[in-house]
């Protein structure tokens, strides 16, 4: 698995959260799913504290559009 730096996880969970909200129902299972992507990139982490960052750039969708640009380039 290649190695992913901590601004670069924040930003791909922005978007699984994103996806996750699309059809208003953002469940417990969904939030279990994405903190495991985390911890798969962050094992220092704590995801929790990740995911709280993710969901709060992710009601900004300027911030989102920033990521989604980062992520595209690489």
């Amino acid at each position: 698995m290649d190695k992913l730096d901590k601004d670069s996880v924040i930003g791909i969970t922005a978007l699984l959260v994103h996806a996750a909200n699309i059809d208003e129902i953002y469940s417990e299972h969904e939030k279990d799913l994405i903190k495991i992507f985390i911890k798969s990139y962050l094992k220092d982490s704590n995801e929790n504290q990740i995911l709280e960052k993710a969901e709060e750039i992710e009601k900004n969708s300027n911030q989102l559009l920033n990521y989604t640009n980062i992520i595209k380039e690489n």
